[in-house]
């Protein structure tokens, strides 16, 4: 794990660039032994959005012990939350470490992924039509989580942690309702990246099958049945077909010839940058003009998880990931 870290007074350019040599993952705190991710119950729930019409799903964990606060996860363009933060082998939960340390934990798929509405771009044709589902349209979606989880767990801010798009929601969000977050945490962003041919950003939607989520499985580096666990909760909702219909909206918030679509300046909130040694897609050079970025930001922290890539929460590397997050939540400020 490498890290460079800065707050208010140091030099973003002389932060950004500094590293620690590896810390070994035997080294990561364990959850509190006496809470048990199999004693811990999630529950699921509908919400409205702030969008007339749109319904969305959304979960909790309940904190173990005392609450400490709230956090809210949010999923990237290729996985819902519903697909994410709760895989059920072993300990690989995200939602439930951060239930063990104290927090109610929510989670909540945007429209368009999972099981929540699916705007009528994604039920028709989509070849001619503009990309479906920007990070701006989703965010009354986030602002209704929000407001939820305040009023659910009776707390004045939340904490935001995003994954990969998620990042864009997650800094969107942050800059509108800056009077409402805690803290951000922005997991393998992908910002400023012009990369047209990396993916398709024409049409609203592309569809995608079982097949392809097995074609790189490595079994070095990932377990297949958390990787089974994963694809089987993204295509719960899709019915009997192979395949899943996903909006194109967010490759071109990532990709797309207007990104970055979001301002960092705008975030007031303490920040933390992680990103994996091997992620393809959250290179290192424009994980750290984001960090440069983030001049409104009261303390930031740069952390780079060796051996880990851009899904490292279903991967052996996600251990790193559960305590570099439950860290900085819980760390004092």
């Amino acid at each position: 794990m490498y890290i460079a870290a800065g707050s208010a007074g140091c030099s973003p350019s002389e932060i950004a660039h500094k590293t620690h040599p590896p810390l070994k993952v035997a080294r990561f705190p364990a959850p509190p032994k006496a809470c048990r991710f199999d004693a811990l119950t999630r529950e699921e729930l509908h919400i409205p959005s702030d969008t007339p019409g749109i319904s969305l799903l959304m979960f909790r964990v309940g904190a173990f012990g005392s609450s400490r606060g709230a956090v809210l996860l949010l999923h990237g363009a290729g996985s819902p939350s519903s697909a994410l933060w709760d895989l059920e082998p072993g300990d690989y939960s995200m939602m439930r470490r951060l239930a063990c340390e104290g927090f109610d934990a929510y989670a909540v798929d945007v429209r368009g992924f999972g099981g929540s509405t699916r705007p009528k771009a994604l039920e028709v044709p989509g070849d001619d039509a503009p990309p479906a589902v920007r990070a701006k349209d989703v965010m009354p979606d986030v602002a209704a989580a929000l407001r939820y989880a305040q009023r659910r767990s009776d707390v004045g801010q939340v904490d935001l942690v995003g994954w990969s798009w998620g990042c864009v929601v997650a800094g969107m969000a942050a800059g509108r309702h800056a009077e409402s977050i805690r803290r951000l945490v922005l997991f393998a962003p992908v910002y400023d990246r012009k990369w047209p041919s990396r993916h398709k950003t024409q049409g609203a939607w592309r569809s995608e099958n079982r097949a392809l989520y097995f074609k790189y499985f490595d079994p070095q580096r990932e377990e297949r049945a958390v990787l089974e666990n994963h694809v089987d909760a993204l295509f719960r909702f899709v019915g009997p077909t192979e395949e899943v219909r996903l909006p194109n909206g967010p490759y071109r918030d990532l990709y797309g010839p207007d990104s970055p679509v979001w301002k960092p300046e705008a975030v007031r909130a303490p920040t933390l940058i992680i990103r994996g040694e091997k992620d393809p897609a959250s290179k290192p050079e424009p994980a750290r003009r984001l960090f440069e970025a983030l001049t409104g930001a009261p303390v930031r922290r740069y952390v780079e998880l060796g051996d880990a890539g851009h899904f490292a929460f279903r991967t052996k590397a996600y251990r790193g990931l559960h305590a570099v997050v439950a860290g900085f939540l819980t760390e004092r400020l």
